[in-house]
């Protein structure tokens, strides 16, 4: 198993806007600084409709670093995984332990989950219950110090939100879908019912603004929702991952395609770095588990990335990360090719403005075609392509993308 430790742009986080007074004595840095943790389990954060329909109370459980006298400190809230379909706050109790003992204040949400066939609709109305929800964990964390004498003793302007797999999917959206025009088309009546991109799951009249994400395998349902001045990304990832794409490709929810093509990690990172924001990748290389690096115990080389990331991020201070390799696209600019007609049956047509390579990669990452491009307009053979949804990327100077269904 080889391992890449990459900074992406790891440049300053804005020094000195979070550093704070408690970034001393080794807290946010070292690990097992406070020997136990208390708990605090099941505070009503927020409330609404059931995946199965009926209103359920949304709850968290707080991890606080036992004895610790500090009023300010900064946060980290990880949603659990479970394919959006099960799982538990109690899932991520270890790694609430892991920042609690670190000084952090460490929160378990609840998000709905539940059974639902999947599909495009389906799957993206279960990814923005788990962001809304998340936005609600992280409103009514800032209402707690304005309005309730900051019971849990927190500083609501560091906040990161992180999950694992489905939890880091909710995390990373909670994060970048922010404006009512980056939700897809097919969702823009079911949005405005839910609440917009906020939410209707509590403690309105807040900000869901956060600091950092920190993902375990996650995804983004379009990478260019990420923009300049959004929140710094850590992501950790396998690259052959085959629940979670890695890549950008159509997403399957308990092995049953949805049509729905989403962004993993490497694209989420490219994004990132061609719009500034300071990110960090650290990935497996040729490995095909999903989340095996926190299975029988989290891998210390991950473990020091996150400390490395997120303590510097919180004390406004620079990542040690250091750039040993990229892993994804590293060109200076990625962008949207139209092509038509979409779906398209025997031939896909395109414009480009230079020359370059075309690769078609289908719903499990791999390339399927591939192609010289010249300049201006160039059309594809796709006759012997299975029905389905692929990517089309475009590599000359820079970088092009476009997605489309063979019909």
């Amino acid at each position: 198993m080889k391992k890449l430790f990459t900074l992406i742009s790891c440049s300053l986080f804005a020094m000195g806007v979070y550093a704070q007074a408690d970034c001393t004595g080794g807290r946010y840095m070292t690990e097992n600084l406070f020997s136990t943790v208390d708990v605090t389990n099941g505070v009503t954060f927020g409330s609404n409709n059931a995946v199965g329909g009926g209103p359920v109370d949304l709850k968290m459980d707080v991890y606080e670093p036992a004895g610790d006298t500090e009023t300010g400190r900064a946060v980290v809230i990880m949603q659990f995984g479970g394919s959006f379909i099960g799982g538990q706050r109690s899932d991520v109790a270890s790694q609430c332990q892991f920042f609690a003992k670190m000084g952090y204040v460490a929160i378990a949400p609840d998000y709905r989950v539940g059974l639902f066939f999947p599909s495009e609709v389906t799957t993206t109305l279960a990814v923005m219950r788990a962001m809304h929800d998340m936005k609600a964990c992280v409103r009514y964390l800032k209402k707690t110090v304005a309005e309730d004498g900051n019971p849990y003793g927190i500083d609501p302007e560091r906040i990161i939100v992180g999950g694992i797999s489905a939890g880091a999917i909710g995390a990373i959206h909670a994060a970048y879908l922010d404006e009512i025009a980056e939700v897809p088309s097919y969702m823009e009546n079911d949005t405005a019912g839910l609440g917009g991109v906020e939410g209707n799951s509590g403690t309105p009249g807040y900000s869901s603004d956060v600091i950092g994400v920190l993902s375990y395998s996650g995804a983004i349902g379009d990478s260019s929702w990420i923009n300049s001045g959004d929140a710094p990304i850590i992501s950790v990832h396998e690259d052959q991952d085959n629940v979670v794409p890695f890549n950008t490709t159509e997403v399957a929810v308990s092995g049953i395609p949805t049509g729905l093509i989403a962004s993993g990690s490497r694209d989420i990172h490219a994004r990132a770095r061609n719009v500034g924001i300071d990110n960090c990748l650290y990935a497996f290389e040729g490995v095909q588990n999903h989340v095996g690096y926190l299975s029988g115990g989290f891998n210390p080389d991950v473990k020091a990335a996150v400390i490395d990331f997120c303590g510097n991020l919180v004390c406004g201070n620079t990542s040690n990360c250091a750039e040993t390799q990229w892993v994804g696209i590293g060109e200076h600019q990625v962008r949207t090719i139209g092509v038509y007609p979409n779906p398209a049956n025997d031939v896909l047509k395109f414009r480009t403005d230079e020359v370059g390579t075309v690769e078609i990669i289908d719903a499990t990452g791999r390339t399927v075609l591939s192609a010289s491009a010249t300049l201006g307009q160039n059309q594809l053979d796709i006759a012997d392509l299975p029905r389905g949804a692929y990517v089309m990327m475009f590599s000359g100077s820079t970088i092009g993308t476009a997605r489309f269904i063979k019909d």
